[in-house]
């Protein structure tokens, strides 16, 4: 499985690092590192350059969206052409998260598998099917295939990267329930939570892609228009989130007591606000008439720099059907095909094909996604010493799991 450098003193493991959307990952194939359960978690969590929450000793950013893995390899599957399982590896604490999927990831999954012999096609336009094996739920991504690899140059722009390349379309029709089993685990489209100093917040709780809770954003006391810099200097703010976090992941079935879920990544609050003028980071100023809401998304005690992939397709379900937080907010509350909406880095189109239905755990999609684009970085190996993996103590968050972390409070 793996090879020994001249000392003996550290193991080496091929490793691909891929920017797929606004995140970067470290790839690998599944039968070249150990398999989960035998060693898996130490290893990545080693890879990485844990324990240090800033990863100066590894192939970690320090950040959550680029400190992540994508372990790829061929699909037993009739109907999938790849398996794929998504870690996230969270900087700030010792946890291994396998219990959801990152889209922007995702978008890599393409390029890694053609490069690494897992799937061959012709040339053309290919529809690939991508068994996500965190969420059991079925992917697909639309790639430009040229010499059995996936074409990286071309005209299409995201916010939040520099430059374009080709784009990558990932459909997540397939997606709805991954964390619940529901698109809308209360069996309601808008819940109250009541706070724990008195006041009362209504919150959309969608689990579509990922799960995601949603509230006005006046509701935590902001008025949308703030930048990342003023939103990330308001420590109360992340403490009345951490508290809607919890009680939403309590609502949803998550965790039994709402505490356990304070500092955890799921489900991340969206604060939304209806379309207006405003500067997204890089100076660009986005008019009201370019989209149709505004999400920023706040992640444990921090601001999402843009926005999550799978959350883009949950808010994009969640505004398609009345009565939710988003849907209310919009001017026109009908999504035929397309629906844009602001983020601090700029704006996101998606393609929505909604069905709906008078009961809302009914609804379904034809299509539901959002273009990308993705780069190979480097193609290298990387070094781990085995002393250091042995050693390193980690928390697990397995698939379709509880997500509360072991020794935080109890019910009150």
């Amino acid at each position: 499985m793996s090879k020994f450098d001249t000392n003996n003193e550290q193991m080496i493991f091929p490793v691909t690092i891929i920017r797929g959307g606004t995140s970067r990952g470290l790839f690998f194939v599944a039968d070249e590192i150990p398999e989960m359960g035998h060693g898996q978690e130490q290893f990545l969590a080693a890879v990485m350059g844990k324990p240090d929450p800033l990863e100066v000793d590894g192939l970690g950013g320090g950040q959550f969206w680029n400190s992540k893995v994508a372990i790829v390899g061929r699909s037993q599957r009739r109907d999938a052409d790849i398996d794929y399982t998504f870690v996230q590896v969270e900087p700030l604490t010792d946890t291994l998260d396998y219990n959801a999927n990152c889209g922007n990831v995702s978008a890599g999954v393409p390029l890694f598998a053609l490069d690494r012999g897992l799937i061959t096609l012709p040339d053309g336009q290919h529809e690939l099917r991508i068994w996500n094996t965190n969420t059991q739920k079925l992917l697909y991504a639309e790639v430009m295939i040229k010499n059995n690899s996936a074409v990286v140059a071309g005209d299409y722009v995201i916010s939040g990267i520099p430059g374009s390349g080709s784009k990558i379309f990932m459909d997540f029709r397939d997606t709805v329930g991954p964390a619940t089993g529901k698109m809308f685990p209360t069996g309601r489209v808008k819940d109250r939570v009541i706070m724990e100093d008195g006041t009362e917040v209504f919150v959309t709780i969608c689990d579509v892609s990922n799960i995601v809770a949603y509230v006005h954003a006046g509701a935590v006391g902001c008025s949308g228009r703030e930048t990342l810099y003023e939103l990330n200097a308001r420590h109360e703010l992340f403490d009345r989130c951490a508290e809607i976090r919890g009680k939403a992941a309590m609502l949803a079935g998550l965790v039994d007591c709402w505490q356990d879920a304070r500092e955890w990544f799921l489900p991340p609050v969206c604060m939304v606000t209806g379309a207006e003028t405003y500067t997204a980071s890089d100076g660009t100023v986005v008019e009201r008439a370019q989209c149709s809401l505004i999400g920023k998304l706040v992640v444990v005690r921090g601001m999402h720099p843009t926005f999550m992939g799978t959350g883009s397709c949950c808010f994009a379900a969640a505004a398609a059907v009345p009565g939710t937080i988003p849907n209310d907010l919009m001017p026109k509350r009908d999504i035929r095909s397309s629906f844009v909406f602001g983020h601090p880095g700029g704006v996101m189109p998606m393609e929505v094909g909604v069905v709906l239905n008078d009961q809302c755990n009914r609804i379904s999609f034809k299509r539901l996604g959002f273009g990308r684009t993705a780069r190979k970085i480097a193609e290298c190996s990387v070094y781990v010493r085995p002393d250091i993996m042995e050693n390193l103590k980690v928390s697990v968050v397995l698939p379709n799991s509880k997500i509360g972390l072991p020794g935080q409070a109890a019910c009150s």
